[in-house]
């Protein structure tokens, strides 16, 4: 992989905000692995993390869906993260 210089949010905030809204930490490394896998060695990291997100999107729907109402988390405590966090 090699980077096209665009600004990414770090990992780690990616990690949180999935597990934020109910993904557990091995749902989110298989949705990397999976990403990984898919995107391929000449993908950009913006195209990889394009990628990831979008995974990581649909398993938190998929799992919401899943997830009888009754058992499902309330939404998740806003946190506000510092900007410099962001990028």
């Amino acid at each position: 992989m090699y980077s096209d210089h665009a600004r990414i949010p770090p990992l780690r905030a990616i990690f949180e905000a999935a597990k934020r809204f109910g993904l557990t930490e091995d749902e989110v490394w298989r949705a990397v692995d999976e990403s990984l896998y898919e995107a391929g060695r000449g993908a950009t990291i913006s195209e990889y993390l394009e990628d990831l997100t979008g995974a990581l999107a649909q398993r938190i729907l998929s799992k919401q869906r899943h997830t009888p109402s009754r058992e499902r988390r309330s939404a998740p405590e806003e946190r506000r993260v510092p900007f410099e966090e962001l990028f």
